[in-house]
C-alpha cells in the first residue's frame, strides 16, 4: 500500500505527458481553415495543462511554442478571435512556467508552405488587427511586456508593419483606448519602461514634446490606489526623465510631475519599492535644478522619511541621499528666510543619523557612502552647530570615523575618496578636536598614499589638497611631513597643470607652510624645497593659465612673494617672466583690492632687479597709476605703489613723464592732501615727498603738474610747483593758466597765487574777461587789483576794460589797507622746502656715488648758499623728517646745488616772501605784469634782502620782509585817483551806496567816468567825493546838466563834454562853486551859454562850449578870473559889444567855425586868438589894437588885405595865418621890425602876385 501513492502519480504523470503528446501532435497537424471548434478545444486542454502543478516538467523541452505561434498566424482575422485570444494566453503561460521558451524565440523560418513571422512582428500584428478588442490587447501587451523582459535583444527587431505603425504607437493606442483597464495600463506601463530604457534620449525627447507622457500620468490619476499600475508608471516616467529637456517639462507647470510622485510616496508609506523608484525619480529631477521649487512643495520631508523608513534599501539610500546633498543649500536658504524657525522642523528635515546609519550599513556599497557623504557636507556646511553632535559621548555619532573608514576601505573609488574628503575638509574646518583626532589617526599620511594611488586624477589631488589643507589649519606639523606633503603638491599641480580646482587647492597648501608663525628654519627649508623642485614655474604657469580665476591669482601672488625671499629667487623669477606675469593680473583686476595690494608688493621686488624695456614701463604707469587712483584711501596698496614708482624712477628717470602722462600727479597732490590732514603716517608722508621730489627735478614736469595743479584747484601744490620754479607762462594746449583756473572760478587763493607769480597782463585781461561772465567777484578783484591798483602813484586805473557793469565788492579790496600783513606761512611752502630737501639729499648722493673716493668738504659746496634757512617749523609739523633725512644742524650733512634741474634756494626764499604778501599790482597804464613792468623795480626791491653772495644768516633781524610794500602805503595813505572809463557802463549807483566803499571814495581826487553809458550820476556819491578835484564825464549819455556836481567843495575841474545836454540850462544863483576852473560843456545840444554861470563859478578859468548850436553871445561874459574860452564850432554871427568887458584876465579866445564878420572890442590880455572860417572881410580893428596878442588864425576867411606892421600894436606876434583868403596886397616897406619875433606867416591860397620888400622881413627874422 505504501508503494501504491508513487505508481499512482507515475501512472497520472505518464497520462499527462500521453496527453501532452497526443494535444501537441494535434496542433502541429492543424490545417487551414480547420473547423474551430477542434482548434479552441485543443488549446483549452493545452491551457488546462500549463495550468497545473506539474506543468514545468511536461511542457520542458516539448518546443510547443513553435506550433502555436504557427496555428496564432493562421487566424489574424475577425473570424479567429477565440483562438487567437486563447494561443496567446498558452504562449504567456508557456513563457512563465518555462523561462527558456524565451530563449528559443527567435525570427526564423520553420517551414517552406508557411510565411513565418518573428514573434514580436506577430504580436504587433495581432495588436494591430485586434486593437479594438480588450482581451486581445492585454494578452497581447502581456506578451510583449514577457518578451522585453527575456533580455533579448529582440526590441531592434520591433519594425514598421506595412501599415507604418510602430510599437509606441501600438501601446499608447491601447493604453489611449482603454484607459479604465487596470491590466492594459499595467502592461502597457511595464512596456513603455522597457522600451525606453532602450531608445536614444532624442526619441525620448521627442516623445515628451509629443506629449505621449499624458497618457502615463493619466495612469496616477485613474489608479491612484492601485501598487500594482501605479509601480510601472512610475518606473516609466524614471526612464523617460533622462534628457534636461524632458526634466523641465516634467517640472512645469502644466505637468508638475514632482506633485504625483509626492502623492504616490504618502499613499504607499509601506511600498519599499514605490519609495524607491520615487526616491530615483526625483534625484534625477533634482539633476535639473529645480531646487527652489522642490522645496518650496515639501519634496525634502518626503524624501527624509524614506530615508529613515528603508535604511536597508541601498538604491534608495543612494538617490535619497543625492537629492538631500543638492537640496541643501535651498533648505537652508528658505529657512533663513522665514520668520520664524521651528525646532521640530529642523528636526524634521536633519538627516544626519540617516546618513550615519547608511554608512554603517552599506559600507561596502560606493554609491551610498558617496552620496552619503555629499549630503552630510552640505549639511555640515549650511548647518554650522551640527559639529558638535560629532563624536563619541551620549547623542553624538562617531561619523568622523565612519566617514574616514569609508574612504579608506574604497581607496580604489576616486568617487567615495572625493566625497568622503571633501566632508572631513568641512569638518575639519568647524571643529578643532575632529582636526586633531584626524591628525592622530594619521589622515595626512593615509591621503598623501591615495594620491600616490591615483596620480592620473585630478579630482583625487584637489580634494586631496583640500583636506590636507583643512587638517593643518592651526597646526605646526614636522617638517619631514611638510617636506613629503609639499613633494606631493607639487607633483600634482605638475601633474594636473591644466586643472584649476587642483591648481587653487595646491596653491593653499604651500601657501599653509610658509604662513608666518611657524619656525623660520622650517620656512627656510620649505622655500628652498620649493624653489628647487620648480613650483615658482608652475605657480607662473598658474597665473598665466587661468588669469581669469582671482582666486588663483591672490593665492599665486601670495606664494610668488614667498619664494621671493630666498637667495636668488628674485633673479630667477626675473628671467622666467614674473613681471610680466604680474602686470597681466594687475591689468585683469584693477578693482581686486587684495590682488592689486599683492602684485604691488611683488613688483616692488622684482622691478629692482630689471632693467625695464619702454613698452613695459608704458605698461607698468598705467597700471600703477590706475591703481593708486581708484584706491586712494587704501594705505597699503599707496606705499607699495610708492615704492615701486622709486624704484622705477631709480632706474629711469624718463619714467617720471609716462607718469606724469597716465595723471599720477593727481594721485600724488591727493595723497599731499591727505598728508596736510593728519590721515597719513609719517612713514609715508616721507615715500610721498620723495616721488614728488623725484618728479620734480624735471622742469618740464613741472610746468606740466602745475597746469594739472590749476586744473583742480590744487592751491597748495600749486604754490609749491611754483616756489620749485614751474614757469606759469609756459604755453599749454589751450587758454592760460590764469584763464583756465578763472574759468572754472571758486579758487581766488589759486588766482591770487598766479597773480604774484608774473602772470603775463593778456592773459590776466582774457581771465577777467571770463571772470566777469561766471560773476566771481573775489576773483575780478584779484584780477582788477593786478591790473589796476598802482600803489607808487595811489591810482586805480580801470579804464578800458569793458567790464560792462560795476560791483563794490569787486571795487573794494582795490583800496589798500594802510598796512599788509605777512600772512602766515602755508602748506605749499612748507612742502616745497621738503622737497627741496629731498632733492638735495638726491644729489648729494649721486655725487657721492660717483666719486666715492673724493672727499667732500666744506670747501667743495658752493658757500654762496646756505641751506640751514630752509628750516621751519611748519614743515617739521607737517612732513616731519624720516630717520632716513639728513637734519639740517648736523656736521655730516652736505647740500649742493643743481644746475639744471633745482633753484636756487635764495630765488626760493624771494619767491616764497612774495607769495606771503598781497599780489603786486600794476601801475597805472603799465601794459607788462611780469619781468621789466614798473612791479619789476620792486621785486628787485625785496631780491635785495636776499643777494646771491650772502647768506641769509647773516640778515639783520631789524628787516623784515614787508617793509619795502609796507613803507610805500605808509607814505600814500589813500587811492587818489580812480578811471573807470571806457567800461561800457550804465550806471553806478551801487558804489554809492556802499558805505564800506564811502570811506575809500571820499579820498578821491580824481575819477574819471568818460566813455560809458551814464545817463547821471548819484548825487549821494557826489556827496561822498569830498576831495575830489577832477570829474571827467566826457562821452556818456547826460541829456541835462546835473547841478549838484557843482556842490562839490573841492572840484576844480569838470568835464562833461560829448553829451546830450541841452538846449540850456540854468544853475542855481544861490550855489556858489569857489573852486571850479575848468569847465567843459563841448559837444552838447546848447544854444546858449548857462544861466547864472558867472553867479555860481566866479572863479572859472577855462570855458569850453565847443561844438554846440549857440547862435549868439548876446549877454557878457562876466568872469574876472577867465582865461580861455572855446566857443568854436556853433552857428554864431554876432557877439555883444560888452561881451568881454568884464574878462580881464582872458588870454586863449577861440571862435573858429562860425559865422562872425565883426568882432567887439577883445581883451587887451588875449595872446592867442582863433578865428579861423568866419566871414571877415577885413582884419577887425579890436585885433590890431591888442598889445600882448601872440598869435592869430583868420585862416579860410575873406579877408582882401593884410595890414602891415605898422599897423599892429602888439610886438609879440609869433605865428600870423592868413591863408585861404582873398589877399592880395601886402605892404611890409614900413616898420618891418615890429614883426622880427615872427616865427610863422601863412599867405598860402590867396591872391598875392608879390610881397613889397620881404627881405627886410626876412632879415630882421633871421636876427
Amino acid at each position: 500500500m505504501a508503494s501504491a501513492g508513487p505508481r499512482e502519480g507515475e501512472a497520472a504523470a505518464a497520462r499527462e505527458e500521453q496527453a501532452l503528446r497526443k494535444l501537441v501532435v494535434r496542433l502541429r497537424n492543424v490545417q487551414e481553415r480547420e473547423r474551430l471548434e477542434t482548434l479552441v478545444q485543443t488549446l483549452s486542454d493545452l491551457l488546462e495543462l500549463a495550468t497545473r502543478q506539474s506543468a514545468p516538467r511536461l511542457f520542458g523541452g516539448q518546443n510547443v511554442h513553435v506550433p502555436l505561434l504557427l496555428v496564432v498566424d493562421l487566424y489574424p482575422g475577425a473570424a479567429g478571435v477565440q483562438q487567437v485570444r486563447m494561443g496567446w494566453s498558452l504562449l504567456c503561460k508557456l513563457i512563465e512556467i518555462c523561462p527558456s521558451t524565451l530563449q528559443s524565440i527567435a525570427p526564423k523560418d520553420v517551414g517552406k508552405d508557411w510565411e513565418v513571422l518573428g514573434v514580436h512582428q506577430q504580436i504587433l500584428k495581432m495588436l494591430t488587427i485586434h486593437k479594438g478588442n480588450i482581451n486581445l490587447s492585454v494578452i497581447g501587451l502581456k506578451a510583449l511586456n514577457l518578451l522585453l523582459m527575456s533580455g533579448i535583444e529582440c526590441f531592434t527587431f520591433l519594425l514598421c508593419l506595412k501599415e507604418e505603425v510602430d510599437v509606441f504607437s501600438l501601446v499608447f493606442n491601447a493604453m489611449h483606448s482603454f484607459p479604465k483597464n487596470e491590466e492594459i495600463q499595467q502592461h502597457g506601463c511595464k512596456v513603455l519602461h522597457k522600451l525606453f530604457e532602450k531608445v536614444p534620449e532624442e526619441q525620448l525627447t521627442e516623445f515628451v514634446e509629443s506629449k505621449d507622457h499624458m497618457i502615463i500620468l493619466k495612469v496616477f490619476k485613474e489608479f491612484p490606489e492601485k501598487e500594482e499600475v501605479i509601480l510601472p508608471a512610475l518606473y516609466s516616467l524614471h526612464s523617460l526623465a533622462g534628457p534636461r529637456n524632458n526634466v523641465e517639462v516634467l517640472m512645469s507647470g502644466n505637468v508638475r510631475c514632482y506633485n504625483v510622485i509626492v502623492e504616490m510616496m504618502k499613499s504607499f508609506p509601506s511600498s519599499e519599492t514605490v519609495q524607491e523608484v520615487s526616491c530615483c525619480l526625483l534625484h534625477k529631477l533634482t539633476l535639473g535644478n529645480f531646487f527652489n521649487i522642490l522645496v518650496l512643495h515639501k519634496i525634502p520631508e518626503v524624501i527624509v522619511k524614506a530615508v529613515k523608513t528603508y535604511p536597508e534599501n541601498g538604491k534608495l539610500q543612494a538617490a535619497a541621499l543625492s537629492c538631500l546633498a543638492l537640496l541643501t543649500e535651498t533648505i537652508f536658504l528658505n529657512r533663513d528666510l522665514e520668520e520664524r524657525k521651528e525646532e521640530e522642523e529642523e528636526e524634521k528635515l536633519c538627516w544626519l543619523e540617516a546618513c550615519y546609519r547608511a554608512l554603517e550599513l552599506h559600507r561596502k556599497n560606493t554609491d551610498v557612502l558617496e552620496a552619503a557623504c555629499w549630503a552630510l557636507k552640505n549639511l555640515f556646511l549650511y548647518q554650522r552647530n551640527l559639529h558638535e553632535k560629532i563624536g563619541d559621548g551620549d547623542n553624538q555619532f562617531p561619523i568622523d570615523r565612519a566617514v574616514m573608514l569609508s574612504m579608506l576601505m574604497h581607496s580604489s573609488s576616486k568617487e567615495v575618496f572625493q566625497a568622503a574628503a571633501s566632508t572631513l575638509a568641512i569638518l575639519s574646518q568647524q571643529n578643532v578636536s575632529i582636526r586633531k583626532t584626524l591628525l592622530g589617526k594619521g589622515i595626512h599620511m593615509n591621503v598623501l598614499d591615495i594620491m600616490r594611488k591615483h596620480p592620473h586624477s585630478p579630482e583625487v589631488a584637489e580634494s586631496s589638497c583640500r583636506i590636507l589643507n583643512c587638517v593643518f589649519e592651526g597646526s605646526f606639523p614636522h617638517l619631514d611631513v611638510m617636506t613629503v606633503a609639499v613633494s606631493e603638491v607639487v607633483k600634482a599641480m605638475r601633474k594636473h597643470e591644466k586643472s584649476l580646482s587642483v591648481q587653487l587647492e595646491a596653491l593653499r597648501v604651500l601657501l599653509h607652510f610658509m604662513m608666518p608663525g611657524k619656525s623660520s628654519k622650517n620656512i627656510i627649508v620649505i622655500k628652498s624645497q620649493c624653489l628647487l623642485e620648480g613650483t615658482h614655474s608652475l605657480v607662473l604657469n598658474a597665473l598665466n593659465r587661468f588669469i581669469g580665476n582671482p582666486s588663483i591669482q591672490k593665492r599665486g601672488l601670495k606664494l610668488l612673494a614667498s619664494l621671493a625671499e630666498c637667495t636668488g629667487a628674485l633673479e630667477i623669477l626675473t628671467q622666467q617672466g614674473a613681471t610680466d606675469t604680474v602686470l597681466h593680473t594687475l591689468q585683469m583686476y584693477p578693482d581686486k583690492q587684495d590682488i592689486q595690494c599683492l602684485g604691488l608688493s611683488l613688483l616692488r621686488s622684482l622691478i629692482t632687479r630689471k632693467i625695464l624695456c619702454i613698452a613695459t614701463m608704458h605698461v607698468l604707469s598705467t597700471v600703477l597709476v590706475s591703481t593708486l587712483r581708484r584706491f586712494k584711501e587704501v594705505t597699503e596698496i599707496q606705499m607699495h605703489g610708492f615704492h615701486a614708482i622709486l624704484s622705477v624712477l631709480g632706474l629711469s628717470p624718463c619714467f617720471a613723464k609716462l607718469l606724469v602722462h597716465e595723471s599720477f600727479d593727481a594721485v600724488i597732490f591727493y595723497q599731499m592732501s591727505m598728508c596736510f590732514t593728519d590721515q597719513r603716517d609719517r612713514q609715508f608722508q616721507s615715500l610721498c615727498c620723495k616721488c614728488f621730489a623725484k618728479i620734480a627735478e624735471n622742469d618740464d614736469l613741472k610746468n606740466v603738474m602745475l597746469e594739472k595743479a590749476c586744473i583742480e584747484n590744487n592751491s597748495i601744490m600749486a604754490e609749491c610747483l611754483l616756489l620749485l620754479g614751474a614757469d606759469i607762462n609756459k604755453k599749454t594746449k589751450t587758454n592760460s593758466l590764469i584763464y583756465q583756473v578763472c574759468e572754472k572760478g571758486h579758487n581766488p587763493k589759486l588766482v591770487e597765487l598766479l597773480l604774484a607769480n608774473g602772470a603775463r597782463e593778456q592773459d590776466v585781461r582774457s581771465a577777467l574777461t571770463i571772470s566777469i561772465k561766471r560773476g566771481d567777484s573775489q576773483i575780478i578783484s584779484l584780477l582788477l587789483k593786478k591790473l589796476s591798483l598802482d600803489v607808487a602813484n595811489s591810482s586805480i586805473c580801470l579804464g578800458g576794460f569793458g567790464i560792462g557793469r560795476l560791483e563794490p565788492s569787486w571795487l573794494i579790496p582795490l583800496f589798500p589797507d594802510k598796512l599788509t600783513p605777512l600772512r602766515k606761512q602755508n602748506a605749499g611752502s612748507a612742502l616745497a622746502r621738503m622737497v627741496l630737501k629731498f632733492q638735495m639729499k638726491n644729489i648729494s648722493e649721486d655725487r657721492s656715488r660717483a666719486s666715492s673716493d673724493l672727499n667732500f668738504c666744506e670747501d667743495g659746496v658752493d658757500k654762496n648758499y646756505d641751506w640751514s634757512f630752509i628750516s621751519d617749523p611748519l614743515v617739521d609739523s607737517v612732513f616731519p623728517l624720516s630717520d632716513d633725512i639728513d637734519s639740517e644742524g648736523s656736521e655730516g650733512s652736505l647740500f649742493t646745488k643743481k644746475k639744471s634741474n633745482s633753484i636756487a634756494v635764495a630765488d626760493f626764499h624771494c619767491r616764497e616772501m612774495a607769495f606771503q604778501r598781497s599780489s603786486p599790482t600794476l601801475p597805472r597804464h603799465s601794459y607788462s605784469v611780469g619781468p621789466g613792468s614798473d612791479y619789476e623795480p620792486l621785486m628787485k626791491q625785496r631780491r635785495k634782502f636776499f643777494p646771491s653772495d650772502e647768506s641769509p644768516s647773516e640778515f639783520s633781524p631789524h628787516i623784515r620782509p614787508s617793509d619795502s610794500l609796507s613803507s610805500l602805503i605808509s607814505e600814500k595813505e589813500y587811492i587818489k585817483s580812480l578811471d573807470l572809463s571806457s567800461n561800457e557802463l550804465e550806471n553806478i549807483d551801487a558804489i554809492s551806496q556802499n558805505s564800506c566803499l564811502t570811506s575809500h571814495l571820499e579820498h578821491l581826487e580824481k575819477l574819471e567816468l568818460h566813455q560809458n553809458a551814464l545817463t547821471s550820476i548819484p548825487e549821494q556819491l557826489c556827496e561822498n567825493l569830498k576831495c575830489l578835484t577832477y570829474l571827467d564825464l566826457h562821452s556818456n549819455k547826460f541829456t541835462s546838466f546835473p547841478t549838484y556836481l557843482l556842490k562839490m567843495s573841492c572840484i576844480a575841474s569838470l568835464d562833461i563834454s560829448r553829451n546830450d545836454i541841452g538846449p540850456s540850462f540854468a544853475l542855481d544863483p544861490c550855489l556858489k562853486c569857489p573852486t571850479l576852473k575848468q569847465l567843459n560843456l563841448s559837444y552838447n545840444q546848447l544854444v546858449c551859454t548857462p544861466e547864472f554861470l558867472t553867479n555860481v563859478a566866479e572863479n572859472l578859468e577855462q570855458l569850453l562850449l565847443e561844438g554846440n548850436k549857440i547862435s549868439c553871445l548876446c549877454s557878457p561874459i562876466c568872469l574876472k578870473e577867465l582865461k580861455v574860452l572855446n566857443i568854436s564850432k556853433n552857428s554864431i554871427s554876432s557877439l555883444a559889444e560888452n561881451v568881454f568887458m568884464d574878462c580881464t584876465k582872458l588870454e586863449q579866445f577861440n571862435a573858429r567855425m562860425n559865422a562872425l564878420e565883426i568882432i567887439p572890442d577883445l581883451s587887451s590880455s588875449i595872446t592867442n586868438l582863433k578865428l579861423s572860417q568866419n566871414r571877415f572881410i577885413n582884419v577887425p580893428e579890436a585885433i590890431l589894437l591888442l598889445p600882448h596878442l601872440r598869435s592869430v588864425d583868420l585862416s579860410q576867411n575873406k579877408i582882401i588885405s593884410l595890414p602891415g606892421p605898422m599897423h599892429w600894436k602888439s610886438l609879440n606876434l609869433r605865428e600870423l595865418l592868413f591863408n585861404h583868403n582873398q589877399i592880395d596886397v601886402l605892404d611890409l616897406s614900413e616898420k618891418a621890425c615890429a614883426w622880427s619875433r615872427l616865427e610863422k606867416l601863412h599867405l598860402s591860397h590867396n591872391k598875392l602876385k608879390e610881397v613889397n620888400s620881404v627881405g627886410i622881413l626876412l632879415y630882421y627874422t633871421l636876427l
